[in-house]
């Protein structure tokens, strides 16, 4: 499935759930964007590599995650302190058009140069003047997979432009797939993958689409029908407007697999052709494998006989007319029969000379003066595994005193949010983190022990408080960059985002009494 199932302009579904537009439109819409906690984080991560780092976002997905909706957000999140020139690239953008886009949306409004060197000139003065305005030109490229390979080449290279110790250009693109190419840009290259939605964040999606196309009411899915989208969509944006389209419709959802014609009869003879050919082969080697059979039973009749031959009967030795059952006793009977012949001493009987055990040698007692021993070791450690296994051993238990630290932070968060309104608005200060909850907010000064110019503001976000923390003042931005590099570990390698304060003054939210 690939596009929605609906031949009107207008589903039907949207008069009955009395919605003000189509709430599962593939159209980009910065207020159908839906800011889960994964695509938050992703957004930040893209905002501090914007405003605080050299490096070259590149933001990976499948077709349909959501990148180029995750990239509006970047360009509609971006302040004063940005200039942004967006190019969604499509296959027919040539090198010139490419350039002109970044002069205009760089504030180049007339362009004179003809050559392309001199509009690379041109571009360069002009992204050389935005430094020291200390605004940062920031280049997004949506789609860049399929940017031609010329084009490809000339932004490489105009990433690699400087002035001042610092890069002149900063960018971020979207890529449906790994690009080999990317890894010559001087070492700036910083992937971010794009998650799919979890089972969990599927609920407040749709309820967030529908909300937006004027929807007032219960989820209109049941929980079979959300585990069915789930399932067949496996958390792909696209997929599930899709599929959330269709069940609305009263479509029945399935996903199938369409298999070409040609391999379907392929399929549908292998298993004939198979058989000829494995029948083909017992008659070519019929004779090879009757003779392999024909070996075997000969062997067999071998052993066989081999083995009868031990349980037949011994054969009966007759001597004197006395039948003699077994050899053993022929020879003592023969044995007797010498004896009686010898020459007997008068007053003695003949007697039968018993043999005398074999005579020890010095290594046969040496072997059993060592066996002996040898079992004498194993009984004595067979004795101490017995006592060792009786022994209880008593666990030790060490005394540890806990050191109860007093969480003395919050001192630290009295009148921070006037404190944040005195300040002059043109210096800078760097945000550490935000959340939802205060109390994460308090834990984490603690957990880095961090004092001076700590401050905690409010904002509003889609109705609900958003707490965040700022750190520090500084009068200039290569102050605050000089100062973050001695930050002692690990804060040092956390991420932050510099900021001015006075987008930090508008942001805080007006609606809480000032503190």
């Amino acid at each position: 499935m690939s596009n929605l199932t609906n031949s009107s302009a207008e589903p039907s579904y949207i008069a009955r759930l009395a919605l003000h537009s189509a709430p599962f439109s593939s159209a980009v819409d910065s207020h159908t964007f839906f800011n889960g906690e994964q695509i938050e984080q992703r957004l930040n991560l893209l905002f501090h590599l914007a405003r605080s780092s050299d490096k070259v976002g590149l933001l990976m997905a499948e077709q349909g995650q959501g990148k180029t909706t995750l990239l509006t957000q970047l360009q509609h999140g971006a302040g004063d302190d940005l200039r942004v020139c967006r190019i969604d690239v499509q296959a027919s953008l040539d090198l010139s058009t490419l350039i002109e886009q970044c002069l205009r949306a760089f504030g180049v409004d007339e362009i004179n140069a003809k050559q392309q060197n001199e509009q690379e000139t041109l571009l360069k003065e002009r992204l050389l003047r935005l430094q020291n305005l200390n605004i940062r030109p920031l280049l997004l490229v949506d789609n860049v997979d399929i940017l031609s390979s010329d084009n490809l080449a000339t932004v490489i290279d105009w990433l690699s432009w400087q002035g001042e110790d610092e890069y002149l250009l900063h960018a971020i693109f979207t890529a449906s797939r790994v690009m080999p190419e990317l890894d010559n840009i001087h070492g700036r290259l910083q992937r971010v993958d794009l998650p799919s939605l979890s089972e969990k964040e599927l609920e407040p999606y749709l309820m967030q689409r529908l909300e937006t196309a004027g929807y007032k009411g219960e989820l209109p899915f049941s929980a079979k029908e959300l585990k069915q989208i789930y399932r067949h969509s496996q958390g792909c944006p696209a997929q599930v407007n899709q599929f959330s389209h269709q069940c609305l419709l009263g479509i029945k959802s399935s996903k199938t697999v369409t298999m070409p014609t040609n391999m379907a009869a392929l399929l549908r003879w292998s298993g004939l052709v198979s058989l000829v050919i494995i029948f083909t082969l017992l008659l070519l080697f019929q004779d090879k494998i009757n003779a392999l059979f024909s070996q075997q039973d000969e062997q067999n009749e071998v052993i066989d006989q081999t083995f009868n031959s031990k349980e037949e009967a011994l054969a009966t030795v007759v001597l004197d007319g006395s039948e003699v059952i077994s050899a053993e006793q022929a020879e003592r009977d023969e044995l007797t029969s010498l004896l009686a012949e010898l020459p007997t001493v008068e007053g003695q009987a003949p007697q039968l000379v018993t043999p005398e055990p074999p005579v020890e040698t010095e290594m046969v007692k040496q072997n059993k003066q060592a066996n002996t021993e040898l079992e004498a070791e194993a009984e004595a450690e067979a004795e101490a595994e017995a006592e060792a296994e009786a022994v209880v051993v008593e666990p030790i238990v060490e005394a540890r005193s806990v050191e109860v630290i007093e969480p003395a932070v919050e001192k630290l968060l009295h009148h921070q949010q006037a404190w944040i309104k005195q300040q002059q608005g043109t210096h800078y200060t760097f945000q550490l983190m935000g959340s939802w909850k205060q109390q994460e907010v308090l834990e984490f000064i603690d957990k880095y022990a961090l004092s001076g110019d700590v401050a905690e503001f409010q904002s509003d976000r889609n109705g609900r408080v958003w707490y965040a923390l700022i750190y520090g003042v500084y009068s200039s931005k290569k102050e605050a960059l000089q100062a973050s590099n001695d930050w002692p570990e690990p804060l040092n390698s956390l991420p932050s985002w510099l900021r001015r304060f006075d987008s930090v003054q508008k942001q805080i939210k007006n609606t809480l009494p000032a503190q």
